[in-house]
């Protein structure tokens, strides 16, 4: 009996390393495309619908969202999916063309129309922060803009830009994307195309300080270019332009892929709890390494958390920050797909 007690608390360290500590199951979510988690609630993105549980016991306090295009409803574009976002007590929902404010208690209270191809647009003091995607070149480089945007939607000023580059018919790999984090009215950019550098302003786009580090790169190994291809052989984007060729394979002998030697510095950045949280490349097993600071960039600890399942590749390219993990009440909260039992669960782990 001993022997069986053991073995069963031996079985729950495994799982509870494996797959932090399991809070509960989803069973509404089909295909999430995003979480937002806060201090006391859960927020679930599946196209036009915003799933929102307490955190507590993930009992369903409520479900809204429509797809279209008319008051309320927001357009459904697989490559520039939806988001939701909680900022000063309202919730902000963002879809291809538009941005829509609800109150706390779910109440529609307005909707700005966007103005051109800008996403991720953040309320930051009485302005927002947005991110524009242009193409430059006859190679059609991507270009990443932060744009600093009035109330109107027009662009006051440009913050920083960052270009990816890429030759005809290349497909990168390892894309270096434009990330940022809006927190108490500052704006903390990620500049990893120039190292570990984090520079943050104020609401009105002004330079207060920024923080730079050393740290070593971390090498693209043999078995992260197998998980790489994976992504890009289940992405949406490629998927559809892969038919039209007739296919994967011939996709692949078609295109050329190119592979740095090291992933950048940085891999997202998530400013909260007047913490800095940085998810760098570096991994062991199936984890990967924080890197965390205090808003003045002293190391406060470097945890190594779970791996999440990652967002589809076209969508990383463009720097989209939908995720399928959140940080909030010092826990690591994230989305695991339970393939055997075809449910959706969501984990915890503490940060420490």
């Amino acid at each position: 009996m001993r022997k069986v007690i053991l073995a069963l608390i031996i079985l729950m360290f495994i799982v509870s390393t494996v797959h932090g500590e399991k809070i509960g199951v989803l069973p509404d979510l089909m295909r999430p495309g995003s979480i937002e988690v806060t201090k006391d609630r859960l927020y679930a993105v599946e196209g036009a619908a915003f799933y929102v549980y307490s955190l507590k016991d993930l009992h369903l306090i409520t479900k809204f969202g429509k797809e279209g295009e008319g008051p309320g409803e927001l357009k459904v574009v697989p490559i520039f999916p939806n988001s939701v976002r909680v900022v000063n007590n309202n919730i902000i929902t963002e879809g291809f063309s538009k941005l829509l404010f609800f109150s706390k208690g779910f109440k529609l209270l307005k909707e700005l129309k966007k103005k051109g191809m800008i996403f991720q647009i953040i309320p930051v003091g009485e302005n927002f922060v947005g991110t524009k995607f242009s193409p430059t070149g006859k190679n059609k480089n991507l270009k990443l803009s932060l744009l600093l945007i009035n109330a109107k939607m027009d662009v006051i000023k440009e913050l920083c830009t960052q270009e990816i580059k890429k030759k005809d018919k290349e497909i990168i790999m390892v894309v270096d994307s434009l990330h940022f984090s809006v927190y108490k009215d500052k704006i903390y950019i990620e500049k990893s195309d120039k190292g570990f550098l984090i520079e943050i302003l104020d609401s009105n786009g002004n330079k207060l300080y920024e923080i730079k580090k050393s740290f070593p790169l971390q090498e693209v190994t043999g078995k992260y270019k197998e998980e790489i291809m994976e992504h890009l052989k289940m992405d949406s984007l490629i998927q559809m332009v892969s038919k039209t060729v007739g296919g994967w394979e011939n996709f692949k002998k078609k295109s050329s892929f190119n592979c740095p030697e090291a992933f950048p510095h940085i891999q997202d950045i998530i400013v909260t709890n007047d913490k800095i949280y940085i998810s760098t490349y570096e991994r062991k097993e199936n984890k990967e390494k924080y890197i965390i600071m205090d808003l003045n960039g002293n190391l406060v600890g470097t945890p190594y958390l779970q791996v999440p399942r990652k967002a589809p590749y076209s969508v990383r390219v463009l720097g989209l920050d939908n995720r399928l993990f959140g940080i909030a009440n010092n826990k690591y909260y994230y989305l695991y797909e339970n393939e055997d039992e075809e449910e959706w669960e969501l984990h915890a782990e503490e940060i420490k």
